[in-house]
């Protein structure tokens, strides 16, 4: 999961877009946003096919970089 994590983080910094944006295009309090981010929460599936579509990322690449990780 860490993998993953990386990859939505390095895909919201590409986006040049704030935590803040990215968490309310998702439909996410940002505070969650963050916590997921640093560890302190879980990623729900949920959240992470929301991030995929706010981001403009495919879940499937997400997951496969992080299997080759």
């Amino acid at each position: 999961m860490d993998s993953i994590i990386t990859v939505v983080r390095n895909a919201i910094t590409e986006s040049g877009m704030t935590i803040k944006a990215v968490a309310e295009k998702a439909n996410m309090s940002p505070q969650n946003l963050s916590a997921s981010l640093c560890g302190r929460r879980r990623l729900l599936a949920t959240d992470f096919i929301s991030l995929c579509r706010v981001l403009g990322i495919s879940p499937e690449d997400v997951t496969r970089v992080s299997e080759a990780s």
